[in-house]
């Protein structure tokens, strides 16, 4: 195992060479990020180790650096991060691959780069299969590249994890708990948000919304997949059959015509409303208006409809000289007053 510590602090720089003395690990010291990214082109390093307490300028553009740098990839971890979780949020969102809070515990810091390192292992192994299609998409792990025919969209390596995790299990919902332990070594409380922010750059980068054939479903409770755009229709609710709608079926004549007959011999109930006394029809298993032919028994003894010649206008008790008061005369609708302009 090689390692290099950026760390200006040389009993921090000790403590984590004490660490993985079992592991016969040969550590770098560099407490300057230009000599770092100058030993990281020529030599390759298994995991580079980041002191947190760096200045503020110093540390972001690091890990923004060292992680788009894909020939030349290890494992990024920061030591000694406070227990913030925007904080930490903001590191992985930079580009740490995992992070050690501080105080820094030595069992907890072999934990963390062993695991982050056991997930890089697949990535740095030339016998795996690097190369994975579906649709339009082939993704390569060696460059953390992913062509769409012929253009070529490179990826930060998170995002490209996201990615050969969702490809490598297409028409299957993973978890966010799944994508964080898997991609992160974390948890999905610590990681929410930066995981939201790299599934929005990686649904925009790769057009993963059906315009080649492929998009990026999201669905609660359940996670994320990739699926073929015409694949969505599948799990669309059944259509409501037509008998539970408001609409009816046409009838034939003949229905019709007995339709008509039994509400003509329907009883009749009375309804009193004010002053008015009306007939309505009882259809027996009706919930819904009725439409009656002209001349049918409805139709026939069906009251008239108001004379509006009838209807008064009169003044009304009011500040604007242009609204005036409607009444229609007591019988037809009692104790009613329509104001118009």
């Amino acid at each position: 195992m090689k390692l290099a510590i950026m760390a200006r602090n040389v009993a921090l720089f000790s403590a984590i060479c004490q660490c993985f003395k079992a592991d016969d690990a040969t550590c770098g010291q560099f407490d300057d990020p230009a000599a770092l990214t100058r030993a990281i082109s020529i030599d390759r390093y298994d995991a580079i180790l980041i002191d947190a307490n760096l200045e503020e300028d110093e540390l972001l553009p690091l890990l923004a650096r060292l992680s788009t740098d894909f020939a030349r990839r290890a494992a990024l971890i920061v030591i000694g991060v406070p227990h913030d979780c925007p904080r930490i949020d903001q590191l992985f969102a930079a580009g740490a691959d995992n992070v050690v809070l501080a105080p820094v515990d030595p069992r907890e810091l072999m934990l963390r780069v062993h695991l982050t390192l056991r997930r890089f292992q697949p990535v740095q192994n030339v016998d795996a299969d690097d190369h994975l299609e579906y649709g339009l998409y082939q993704l390569d792990r060696s460059t953390c590249t992913v062509r769409i025919g012929s253009d070529a969209i490179r990826l930060t390596s998170r995002e490209f994890a996201i990615a050969w995790l969702l490809f490598s299990r297409p028409g299957e919902y993973i978890s966010r708990r799944q994508i964080a332990g898997a991609v992160w070594s974390s948890s999905e409380d610590i990681v929410g948000r930066s995981l939201e922010q790299h599934i929005y750059k990686l649904r925009k980068k790769l057009e993963l919304n059906g315009p080649h054939g492929v998009q990026l479903r999201t669905m609660y409770a359940h996670g994320y997949r990739i699926e073929l755009a015409g694949e969505v229709m599948t799990e669309m609710p059944e259509p409501i059959p037509a008998s539970t709608t408001a609409r009816q079926p046409a009838v034939s004549t003949d229905n019709a015509s007995r339709r008509i007959a039994a509400i003509a011999n329907a009883p009749r109930r009375r309804v009193r409303a004010g002053h008015a006394v009306a007939d309505v029809f009882a259809s027996p298993g009706t919930q819904h208006a009725e439409i009656h032919p002209a001349d049918s028994p409805a139709a026939c003894n069906a009251a008239p409809w108001p004379d509006p010649a009838a209807a008064s206008v009169a003044d009304c008790s009011t500040s604007s000289p242009k609204v005036k008061c409607v009444r229609w005369p007591v019988a037809t609708f009692p104790s009613r007053t329509r104001c118009v302009n």
